[in-house]
This record gives C-alpha cells, structure tokens and sequence, in this order.
C-alpha cells in the first residue's frame, strides 16, 4: 500500500494554506496532512517509539510495541524487512508521490529520504506500511473483494498513524481522501 502526503488548509484557518516553510518538509500527494493544536498526548502506550530519536536496531521493535499497544494487532513475532531505496526506485514507479510501499512477500519500501530514527513524522510512515504487514500476517480483510479491502486496509492504517501521531505529541496529523464509493465503478465490487 502506498502512502503519500499532500497539504491542505492550516488546521487555524480552514481557508489558508499551509506556509510553504512548513509545505517544503513533505512532498504532494493524495493524502492531506494538518496542524493539530496539541491539546492531547499521551507517550503512556507508546514505550520508546515516540522518542526523539532511535537506532536503527531499536526503531522497528519500538513500533511493534507501540502498534501492540494502540491497534488490535498483537506483537509481532516475524519483522518485515525494510528496503531503504532512492525514490526513482520506489516500487510503485519513479513518478508516483509515494514514499513507503508494502508489498507481500518482500517487505517495507522506503524511500532513502526518509528519516524515521529521527523524524516522528517519518516514523509514522513506517508504522502505516507496518499495519499492512501485520493485516497481512493476520488474513485481515482478506475475504472482501480487492477494491474494497483496498479501501478498508487504507482506512484502518491511517486510522492507527494519526492515533499514534497524537499520542506521541505531533502537531501534524493525516487525514484519508479516499472514499469506498470510488469502488463503485470496479466492475463485480461488492460492499
């Protein structure tokens, strides 16, 4: 699954734009990602995954836990293997906006300017591609038709990143664009 961020309205004033200083940090895409007031946090379920900074052998095993602690996923006991690649690599095609894929079989792609040992944000990125690992692990969705289990794993993976944003104090959230009524044109698709 690929993820990709786009910027919409300032969080403050729906009709203004997000600064370009704070634009310039993540690339277009699909996917809108706004300012949050920070009026709630809780590193509580997050044990070290919200730190400020992690090695590289400690970043996966934080996001694990933490993914245990905020989703209905329990603790991993395979890891997926995470394949940093420069951006005209990325799976998906050199001139798609993603940033992280997942595809069953190989592992987590991501995209080498990605940071997630000392950007929060990008540490959500993996933790995303992380729930399409574990949903594959548990046959999640698996008996819905490709369109809308598609749709459902998408929901569900940025569902649990913006939880994990808000509880480790981001400022920045993600939202989904999609809508399952985009299904309605795939011929067979059933909801």
């Amino acid at each position: 699954m690929a993820l990709c961020v786009a910027f919409g309205a300032s969080a403050t004033d729906p009709g203004k734009p997000v600064p370009a200083s704070v634009r310039s940090a993540e690339p277009a895409g699909m996917y809108s990602n706004y300012a949050n007031d920070g009026g709630v946090t809780s590193r509580k379920y997050l044990g070290n995954a919200g730190a400020e900074v992690l090695s590289e052998a400690e970043l996966l095993p934080a996001l694990v836990s933490a993914l245990d602690q905020i989703s209905k996923y329990h603790r991993l006991v395979a890891l997926p293997e995470i394949l940093r690649v420069p951006h005209e690599e990325m799976v998906c095609n050199a001139k798609c906006a993603a940033l992280a894929v997942y595809r069953p079989g190989e592992g987590i792609y991501l995209d080498d300017s990605l940071k997630p040992e000392t950007d929060l944000f990008a540490r959500s990125i993996l933790l995303h591609e992380l729930v399409h690992y574990v949903q594959d692990m548990s046959g999640e969705h698996a008996d819905m038709r490709p369109c809308m289990r598609w749709y459902q794993r998408e929901q569900e993976a940025y569902a649990i990143q913006k939880i994990f944003l808000g509880m480790a104090g981001s400022a920045t959230r993600v939202g989904y664009s999609a809508h399952n009524s985009t299904c309605d044109d795939v011929p067979g698709s059933a909801r």
